[in-house]
């Protein structure tokens, strides 16, 4: 009568001669509770069990599945239009499985409301594709992907609120999946995969937050779905501003993390201030910047040429009337990095609602260097007079950020 069931198989070692998929059908079989509310099953071995034994043998109303496989690629198929499938709610596949929705199922997942495919197979492009289609009031979808396995993601979702999609291996040279997207819907935007391609087939109005870090030429029409956001992270190259063609509003933008990885333009900055006249709230976080400047691990690396972008010719809406809160971590504003500085006294000469003004600065071996970065910070003007000025000492940095 339990209503919540935990199946592992890493405790389980030993249970008799049927073995862990035999204990589990048997087990599930005599289970008499109205509702299972979460059914979670790791096995460790390869098993071409859980459609033929599991699925079955399942008579409660089933409302969460979860399924690990620890080792071996167990092969999960959804062949069968079973009475366990319309009942779910949430179903989480993670690491070594193998999906297979073949071309005639009648499978379908009608109150599916939550997906995760966490570092799954697909017995090909189109398993990923049928699935989907098999969630007519899908909302939250949460993609972790192999490298070098899958090319091919079609998402079109028209119920989809939240999209979630992470690529956390090692990178790969011949590893270019292509994702299309349509899921005018969204609210809840996240992509940390530089690799991949994406493209946004149809606008995104209901869009609220988005946290985005992929590949500067690989972005396409990105930053044209993202005008809609309140909340917004995002890893900026110049690139993304230099080859819009026309401007970039972000009209609701209330809070904006800048994450820059390549050599500070106080220009681009001042642009994209010009283009969210609403923003209350802007981070700077140069930890990966900051960790190039401060160890040069890398010798052969070159700064990419200036963006040359255009300097507004009025003061931002957002410094003269909305702008509460700045910080910038990694900020080192020397001679060696004088567009920070520029940036931060004409933001704090401009910005007359500031109330919190923090600077994290870089981390350097000269105290002296340190001191004149300080004493230059505490001499700027400031416009607000109520704004509280913050100087701290940044002393670790974020390698691999987009990993």
């Amino acid at each position: 009568m339990m209503e919540n069931l935990e199946y592992d198989e890493n405790y389980c070692l030993g249970i008799g001669s049927t073995g862990f998929a035999g204990f589990c059908g048997r087990s599930l079989q005599l289970h008499e509770a109205p509702v299972l509310k979460t059914l979670n099953i790791k096995v460790r071995q390869q098993y071409d069990f859980i459609d033929s034994q599991i699925f079955p043998s399942i008579r409660s109303t089933l409302l969460e599945i979860s399924i690990l496989s620890y080792y071996n690629p167990t092969p999960i198929r959804f062949s069968s239009n079973l009475n366990v499938f319309k009942t779910l709610v949430v179903m989480k596949l993670q690491d070594k499985i193998l999906v297979n929705v073949s071309p005639d199922s009648p499978v379908c997942f009608r109150s599916l409301k939550s997906l995760h495919l966490e570092r799954v197979r697909y017995s090909c492009d189109e398993s990923f594709c049928r699935i989907l289609s098999a969630c007519p009031v899908l909302e939250d979808l949460f993609l972790d992907r192999l490298s070098r396995v899958e090319k091919l993601f079609t998402i079109p979702v028209p119920s989809l609120q939240r999209l979630t999609i992470v690529h956390r291996d090692g990178y790969f040279i011949d590893d270019d999946p292509i994702f299309v997207i349509n899921v005018p819907s969204l609210i809840y935007l996240k992509i940390g995969d530089r690799i991949g391609r994406f493209h946004f087939t149809g606008d995104m109005p209901k869009l609220v937050e988005a946290d985005v870090a992929v590949c500067e030429t690989k972005s396409g029409k990105l930053l044209k779905s993202l005008t809609s956001v309140e909340r917004l992270s995002i890893y900026l190259f110049y690139s993304m501003v230099k080859h819009l063609t026309d401007r970039f509003y972000c009209n609701q933008l209330l809070h904006l993390e800048l994450h820059i990885s390549e050599n500070f333009r106080s220009n681009l900055l001042l642009r994209v201030l010009q283009d969210s006249p609403k923003l209350q709230v802007l981070k700077l976080d140069q930890r990966d910047c900051a960790w190039i400047r401060n160890f040069d691990e890398d010798p052969s690396f070159v700064p990419e040429d200036p963006c040359f972008v255009s300097e507004p010719s009025s003061v931002p809406e957002c410094l003269s009337f909305h702008l509460e809160t700045l910080e910038w971590i990694g900020y080192g504003g020397s001679d060696e990095t004088k567009e920070e500085r520029e940036a931060a006294v004409y933001i704090l000469r401009n910005a007359r609602r500031l109330k919190t003004a923090l600077f994290s600065l870089v981390c350097t071996p000269m105290l002296e260097n340190e001191m004149i970065m300080i004493n230059e910070l505490e001499s700027m003007s400031l416009a607000s007079v109520s704004c509280q000025l913050v100087i701290q000492r940044s002393d670790y940095f974020h390698k691999n950020m987009f990993f």
